[in-house]
C-alpha cells in the first residue's frame, strides 16, 4: 500500500463508504462482493492459453479440447466461489476491551439463513491475524477477532475483510465491510506506590453516612412526610407508640475514593494510568471504592461490574462526545 498514492487511497475509501456504508448488520450481496483471479488462477489461465496456441499450431484437437476444458473449469470456479460468500449475514456482536498497548477482541456473528453452506471463509481486520470458519445452512457462528489497541479510548478496527478461495483456489472473492464495531481501550496500568485516594482506614475523618435502604439498622426517627411505607415501623405504631421510620446506615469505614485531584502536577494520561492500576489492585482485594474524575463520579462499590465501570470511565475521560459510542 505504500506504493499507492495517497489521493488514490483516499478516493478508494470514499468510494467504499458510498458503496458499502457502515452498519452493524450486513448481508453479502452482489454489490458487496468483489472477485479476481489468484496467482494460481492466472497461472492456470496462462497454461490454458499456451495449450490453445499449441493446439492451433499443431492442429491437435485433443490439446484444444483440454484448453477449453480448463477455461470452462475456471468459469465454474468463479460462480461457485462467488456463491460461497453470497447471502451470508454478518452482524456485530460483543466487545472485549483491553488496555492500551495490548489487545482487545470484537465478536462477529455469521448467520447462514439460506440453503447453501459457506465453507472455508477467512475473516480479519486490516493488519490483524485471520480466523477461519465455515457456516452450514441454517447455522449461526460466533467469531472473535483480535485487535491491537494502540491508544486509550474507542479504537476503530477498519473495514472487516471476509474472503474465500473455495473450492479450487483459482479465484478470490472478498468483501470489505464497515461494521461500525469499535473496541474500547482502557488506560495502561502503571504501578504507583502512592495511593491516589482519599478516605479508607487511614482517613481520620471516618464517619457513618446514612443511606436509606442499606443493610445495617441504626435506629428510629420521627416519621416525616414522604418516607417510603417500607421504612415505617408499623409494629411500634400498632402498639400506640406513634409513627416512626426506621433508619439505616452504611458505614463509610474502609471506603476509598480514587481521586483525580490527589495528583497535582502530573499529566492527564499518567493520572489515568495510575488510577487504572489502583482500580485493578483494589478489585483483586475485593475492596469497596469509588472514583472521582473531573466531570464525573462513580459511587463506591465492589466486584467485577464496579471494576468494569471504573475502567470504562477512565478510558472515556476527555474523549470527544462524537467518539463515545
Amino acid at each position: 500500500m505504500a506504493l499507492v498514492p495517497a489521493w488514490l487511497r483516499r478516493w478508494h475509501r470514499q468510494w467504499l463508504a458510498r458503496r458499502m456504508p457502515a452498519s452493524r448488520s450486513q448481508r453479502l450481496t452482489q454489490k458487496r462482493i468483489f472477485i479476481l483471479p489468484t496467482g494460481y488462477g492466472l497461472f492456470f489461465l496462462l497454461i490454458a492459453a499456451l495449450l490453445f496456441l499449441g493446439g492451433i499450431n499443431y492442429e491437435n484437437n485433443l490439446i484444444m479440447a483440454l484448453s477449453f476444458l480448463m477455461v470452462s473449469l475456471f468459469m465454474v470456479a468463479i460462480l461457485h466461489t462467488f456463491r460461497n460468500l453470497a447471502g451470508l449475514l454478518v452482524r456485530a456482536g460483543r466487545m472485549l476491551p483491553g488496555h492500551a498497548g495490548a489487545e482487545g477482541a470484537l465478536e462477529l456473528v455469521l448467520h447462514a439463513d439460506d440453503r447453501h453452506p459457506h465453507l472455508s471463509l477467512w475473516l480479519h481486520w486490516p493488519q490483524a491475524p485471520r480466523e477461519h470458519v465455515s457456516v452450514l445452512p441454517g447455522e449461526e457462528k460466533s467469531v472473535w477477532l483480535q485487535l491491537a489497541l494502540p491508544r486509550r479510548g474507542y479504537v476503530r478496527p477498519g473495514r472487516l475483510v471476509i474472503e474465500s478461495r473455495y473450492p479450487l483456489g483459482l479465484v478470490r472473492a472478498w468483501s470489505q465491510l464497515d461494521m461500525a464495531h469499535p473496541c474500547l481501550a482502557w488506560p495502561r496500568a502503571v504501578p504507583s506506590e502512592q495511593r491516589p485516594a482519599t478516605g479508607g482506614e487511614a482517613d481520620a475523618a471516618q464517619r457513618t453516612r446514612q443511606l436509606a435502604g442499606s443493610d445495617e439498622f441504626h435506629g428510629l426517627r420521627r416519621y416525616q412526610s414522604g418516607d417510603p411505607p417500607r421504612l415505617v415501623d408499623w409494629k411500634a405504631y400498632a402498639r400506640g407508640r406513634g409513627l416512626h421510620s426506621k433508619e439505616f446506615v452504611d458505614p463509610a469505614e474502609g471506603w476509598l475514593w480514587l481521586d483525580w485531584h490527589t495528583m497535582p502536577g502530573v499529566d492527564a494520561e499518567t493520572r489515568l494510568s495510575r488510577l487504572a492500576w489502583w482500580v485493578l489492585r483494589l478489585a483483586e482485594s475485593n475492596q469497596r471504592y469509588g472514583l472521582i474524575l473531573p466531570g464525573g463520579t462513580l459511587p463506591p462499590g465492589q466486584g467485577p461490574e464496579q471494576q468494569r465501570q471504573a475502567l470504562d470511565m477512565l478510558a472515556l475521560h476527555g474523549q470527544p462526545a462524537e467518539e463515545q459510542f
